[in-house]
C-alpha cells in the first residue's frame, strides 16, 4: 500500500458514521438506475478496513431504508457491480450487528436496529486482490430498488496479504539409520518397553500400577460383555467402519448410525450387541496379555493372559478374513468403493462432492497392527494365522497408500487446500509407518517418511506433513483455510484463525464449530505424531529430536498447548482473561482445553529435561484418568511414575 493510501486509510478509519453518512466517494463509478420509489433505497457507509491479530476485515453499516431486516453485503474488488466490466465478487457478509442512534436515523428504523457489518477478508483472498479498490454493495430485502454500492466504496483498497508461508525446496531428513529387529513386538513397544511397564505396574502405589489395574478391569468387562466381537463389515458405508472398527467412543462425526443400524450392517448374532472400536479392544486385550507375560502381576479377579490374547486374536482374525472387501471379494482400494450415506440412504455430499475421504478408518489399522505385533510377541498365533493377518495388513498398506495419494490430489485442488495438513493425514501416515515396521520393511518406511519413488511413492510424506502441521518460531499461517465468519472468535463458526501464529501451534487450530474442536483436533494431530515418533524410535530414527524446515518440533508443540493447561486448566474453557500468558490465545477463546493431558504426559516422559512439561505431570494424570482415552493401548505406560 502506498504512503498516500496509508494516510487515507488512517483518516477514513478514524471517521465515525455520524460525520460520514453522506460522504461522497473519492473515486467515481457508474451510477445505478433510478430506484423503485415504492421501496426504501440502499444506504450505508464503509467505516474502514481494519487489520489486526484476527486478520483483515471491512467495517461499516448498510440497510434498506424503512426496513428492520438486516441485509446482506457483497464485497467487490476493482470496480462496482454496475461497471462494465463489473467488479470481482470476492466475499459476502451480513449487516446484522448492533448500531447507534445515528444509523437508526439514516436507516429510518426503530425496530430492527441491527445494521452494522464486520466482514472478514481471508488471507487467501488478499493474496489475489491486495491493492485493488474495494466496493460494498447492500442487497435489498424487498422491492426492486438497486443493490447499490454504499458510501465509501472505491475509496479503500484491499490491504496487503499476510506473508505467504513458503514451502522449502526440500525438507530436513529424520536423523538416524534404520535398525532391523527380528523379534516381536517392534512397532510401538519392544520387549524392553513391556518389561519396564510391567515392573512399574508391580510397584504399589504407582500411577502405572493403578492404570494396570484399570486395564485388567476393562479387559475383564470386555470378555464378559454380550457383544459379538467377531462381527465384521465389508460394505461401503464409512460410518460403519468408523464405529465398528476404528473408534470405540461415538465420534464427532458418524452420529447417525443407531445400534440397530450397526447390528444389521455387521450381521451381529441374535442376542448380542455390535462391537465399538473393535481394533482398539483387540489392541487393549493384547497389551494386557503381553504385560502379564512380561511379568506384571494380574490383580485379584483379573483375566488370564490366555483369555485376553484369545479375545484379541478372534477380533483381528475376523476382520482380516472378512473386512473391507467389495462384492467381488477384493479389498476396497479406491475412494469410489466407499460411501458416506445420510440416514435416508442417499450419498452425503461434502466440499469434495461425494468423495468421502475413506481413510478415516486408518486410525483403526494402527490398533490392529499393534494387536498383531503383540500377539506375535506372545507366540499366540500359528503360522497359518499369521499368514492371514499378514495378508490383511499388506493389503491395508496398499489400500491406505493408494487412497491417500488420490485424496491428496483432490484435497490440494480444493480452494481450502491448506486444510489437507490435519489429523486425518497424520493418521494415514502413522498407519503406513506402523505396517512398514510390523513387516520390518525399511524401504517402505523410508518412502512414507520421505516420499519414495515409483510404486512406493507417497505423495504427502511424513516430513512434509510435519512441516505443515506444526508452526515454528517467526512463522506465518497457511492461508487457504475456511474463512472466519466473524472477527470475534466466540461467534466465528465453523472455522476461525488469527492472522498470526505462535511457535508450536498446530494447523488444525482453525476448526471452530464447537468448544471441543479448537484444541481437540490439534491434539489428535499431536498424539498421532507421538505415535509415529515411537515407531521411529524403535526403528533407530530420531522422531523426537526432529525439527522441520521452520524449526518446529514435537516438544515445541507440546510446550505451546501446555501453556493453556497451566494458565487455564485441563478441560476448562479458554477466556480472554485466563489465557493472557499464552501466545496467540485469541485463537482459542471459547474452546475447551481437551486432549492436552495425554500429550503432556508422554511429553514429560520423553522430554524429562523440560520443566514446563514435567511440572504439569501430576495435574495431567488427574485429568487423564477421567478421560475416555485413559486406557488407550498404544501409548499406555508412556508416562512418568
Amino acid at each position: 500500500m502506498t504512503k498516500r493510501w496509508k494516510v487515507r486509510f488512517v483518516v477514513r478509519a478514524a471517521l465515525g458514521a455520524l460525520c460520514c453518512i453522506s460522504l461522497a466517494p473519492l473515486r467515481t463509478f457508474a451510477q445505478p438506475p433510478k430506484a423503485d420509489s415504492a421501496a426504501g433505497r440502499i444506504v450505508g457507509h464503509i467505516d474502514g478496513v481494519a487489520v489486526d491479530t484476527s486478520g483483515a476485515h471491512v467495517r461499516g453499516w448498510a440497510c434498506q431504508q424503512g426496513r428492520p431486516e438486516s441485509i446482506a453485503v457483497y464485497i467487490y474488488a476493482s470496480d462496482s457491480a454496475h461497471e462494465s466490466p463489473k467488479g470481482i465478487l470476492s466475499t459476502a457478509g451480513k449487516a446484522d450487528l448492533d448500531e447507534e442512534l445515528a444509523v437508526d436515523a439514516a436507516c429510518k428504523d426503530t425496530v430492527g436496529r441491527k445494521h452494522r457489518f464486520d466482514v472478514p477478508l481471508p488471507g487467501a483472498l488478499l493474496v489475489k486482490l491486495h491493492g485493488m479498490w474495494l466496493f460494498v454493495h447492500g442487497i435489498r430485502v424487498v422491492g426492486t430498488v438497486e443493490n447499490a454500492a454504499i458510501a465509501g466504496s472505491g475509496t479503500f483498497q484491499f490491504p496487503d496479504a499476510p506473508p505467504v508461508r513458503k514451502a522449502p525446496a526440500s525438507y530436513p531428513p529424520v536423523a538416524g539409520h534404520y535398525v532391523s529387529l527380528n523379534e516381536h513386538p517392534r512397532v510401538f513397544d519392544t520387549r524392553a518397553d513391556l518389561q519396564d511397564i510391567a515392573t512399574r505396574a508391580n510397584t504399589p502405589g504407582s500411577f502405572t500400577a493403578e492404570r494396570f489395574s484399570a486395564l485388567a478391569a476393562r479387559v475383564r468387562r470386555d470378555l464378559a460383555a454380550k457383544i459379538d466381537w467377531e462381527a465384521t463389515y465389508s460394505g461401503c458405508d464409512m460410518e460403519i467402519y468408523l464405529r465398528g472398527f476404528a473408534y470405540e467412543q461415538k465420534p464427532a462425526y458418524g452420529n447417525d448410525r443407531s445400534e440397530e443400524d450397526l447390528g444389521r450392517a455387521l450381521q451381529v448374532r441374535s442376542g448380542l450387541a455390535p462391537p465399538h472400536g473393535a481394533a482398539i479392544v483387540a489392541a487393549r486385550a493384547a497389551l494386557y496379555a503381553a504385560l502379564v507375560q512380561a511379568g506384571a502381576t494380574p490383580p485379584a479377579g483379573g483375566p488370564t493372559a490366555d483369555a485376553a490374547s484369545s479375545l484379541a486374536k478372534r477380533i483381528v482374525l475376523a476382520w482380516a478374513d472378512h473386512g473391507f472387501r467389495d462384492d467381488a471379494g477384493a479389498f476396497r482400494d479406491r475412494d469410489e468403493k466407499y460411501c458416506d450415506l445420510n440416514p435416508d440412504g442417499k450419498p452425503h455430499v461434502t466440499q469434495f462432492g461425494t468423495f468421502v475421504g475413506a481413510l478415516t478408518h486408518a486410525r483403526g489399522v494402527i490398533y490392529s497392527v499393534e494387536a498383531q505385533d503383540l500377539l506375535q510377541g506372545l507366540g499366540a498365533v500359528t503360522p497359518a494365522e499369521q499368514a492371514r493377518l499378514d495378508a490383511f495388513h499388506h493389503n491395508m498398506f496398499d489400500v491406505i497408500r493408494a487412497i491417500n495419494n488420490a485424496e491428496y490430489g483432490v484435497s490440494m485442488g480444493w480452494r481450502y487446500s491448506d486444510e489437507t495438513y490435519n489429523n486425518q493425514y497424520v493418521g494415514h501416515l502413522t498407519a503406513l509407518l506402523a505396517i512398514s515396521r510390523l513387516f520390518d520393511d525399511a524401504e517402505n518406511l523410508k518412502a512414507v517418511l520421505g516420499g519414495g519413488k515409483g510404486a512406493r511413492t507417497v505423495k504427502l510424506p511424513w516430513i512434509e506433513l510435519f512441516d505443515h502441521v506444526i508452526y515454528g518460531p517467526n512463522d506465518t499461517p497457511l492461508l487457504n483455510i475456511t474463512p472466519n465468519s466473524s472477527p470475534d472468535p466466540l461467534k466465528s463458526h465453523p472455522g476461525y484463525q488469527t492472522a498470526i501464529v505462535a511457535a508450536g501451534e498446530i494447523n488444525d487450530r482453525y476448526r471452530h464449530s464447537n468448544p471441543s474442536q479448537g484444541m481437540g483436533y490439534p491434539m489428535g494431530s499431536l498424539e498421532g505424531l507421538y505415535m509415529a515418533a515411537e515407531i521411529l524410535k524403535n526403528s533407530g530414527l530420531d522422531g523426537y529430536g526432529y525439527r522441520g524446515a521452520h524449526g518446529q518440533s514435537i516438544e515445541m508443540a507440546t510446550q505451546y498447548y501446555a501453556c493453556f493447561a497451566k494458565s487455564v486448566g485441563f478441560t476448562r474453557v479458554v477466556t480472554k482473561e485466563n489465557s493472557r500468558q499464552c501466545p496467540d490465545a485469541m485463537q482459542y477463546w471459547g474452546m475447551v482445553v481437551n486432549g492436552v493431558h495425554s500429550n503432556v504426559l508422554i511429553g514429560a516422559y520423553r522430554f524429562p529435561g523440560d520443566p514446563a512439561l514435567v511440572e504439569l505431570n501430576a495435574p495431567a494424570k488427574a485429568a487423564f484418568v477421567k478421560s475416555a482415552s485413559s486406557l488407550e493401548p498404544i501409548l499406555f505406560g508412556k508416562w512418568r511414575d
